[in-house]
């Protein structure tokens, strides 16, 4: 799953001298791929850590249930992105590994490098039938952090950068939900409650899919996308908001304030949070900054 989604960048040559804490997001994590039909995954692309510790070789992927023993262990081998000592990425020894499948139940994710557990986050999984009796099959379903999380994206390899958003979306979230059908979906950009921009989507009948578009402006305002330099230009209060069904399932907010988006703390570099970020990814293969939302509450 989300074979497009983060692979990371140095943000600054002065990084790998500090003393940060070693890391591998959750959105990396979320690289390793997962096949419904079986409830397993497949590793099969390096996995980006950022401040890998000088002289660790190798690691262990774990799969284990919520407060008990794992049920899969694998080791991992990690290789140094030279000359940038901050990144570092992590392989199977196999470079390409099945892991699972794995009964229904609450897990952890975990990542250890030197007997030391320096990421994790937390997911469900459950069993799901089709209800149609011409088709039947069952699917593993997952839950997680995930489905809540969102950040804005900038790409910084354009004369113009755009504002957009990238977060994940699965039809089964949406109000009306039937198994095997797409779901639209939409995303508002807001300025003091006043839209300034919006994307359309469709949410796949799949697992969880990345999803990254670019804020086009309110066509009573003309046609185009919304500019970065037009939000980081506007200091005030924004909120995202993502809609299906004439509902507000989701929200976030932001606060640009001396022509920069204000930072929250899972957007700096000592964050060890599961939804830590660098300041610059690559999406989609392109060079991109991208800064956590604040769910509201």
């Amino acid at each position: 799953m989300l074979n497009r989604l983060l692979l990371w960048l140095s943000v600054a040559g002065c990084l790998a001298a500090q003393s940060f804490p070693t890391h591998v997001a959750m959105d990396a994590l979320l690289r390793i791929r997962f096949y419904p039909g079986q409830g397993a995954f497949l590793m099969d692309s390096p996995i980006p850590v950022l401040f890998p510790p000088p002289g660790e070789s190798t690691g262990r992927l774990l799969i284990k249930r919520a407060g008990g023993a794992a049920v899969v262990t694998k080791d991992i081998v990690i290789r140094p992105w030279a000359p940038h000592g901050a990144f570092g990425e992590l392989r199977t020894a196999g470079n390409q590994d099945s892991l699972g499948p794995i009964p229904a139940g609450d897990y952890v994710v975990a990542v250890e490098i030197g007997g030391k557990e320096v990421s994790s986050y937390s997911f469900s999984m459950k069993s799901e039938g089709s209800g149609d009796a011409f088709n039947p099959k069952t699917e593993m379903v997952r839950t997680g952090p995930w489905s809540k999380a969102a950040f804005l994206t900038a790409l910084t390899d354009v004369n113009v950068p755009l504002a957009g958003i990238g977060m994940y979306v699965s039809s089964r979230e949406l109000p009306g939900y039937t198994v095997g059908k797409n779901g639209p979906f939409s995303v508002h950009l807001l300025r003091g409650g006043a839209q300034i921009g919006s994307i359309e989507g469709t949410a796949t009948v799949s697992d969880w899919t990345f999803f990254k578009g670019d804020f086009q402006v309110n066509k009573a305002q003309g046609y185009g996308f919304v500019k970065w330099a037009d939000v980081t230009g506007t200091p005030g209060a924004y909120s995202v908001e993502f809609r299906a069904g004439g509902k507000t399932l989701r929200s976030y907010r932001f606060t640009v304030a001396g022509g920069k988006v204000v930072m929250i703390p899972a957007n700096e570099p000592s964050f060890a949070g599961p939804t830590a970020l660098p300041a610059q990814t690559l999406i989609n293969n392109r060079r991109t900054q991208a800064f956590w939302l604040a769910p509201i509450q």
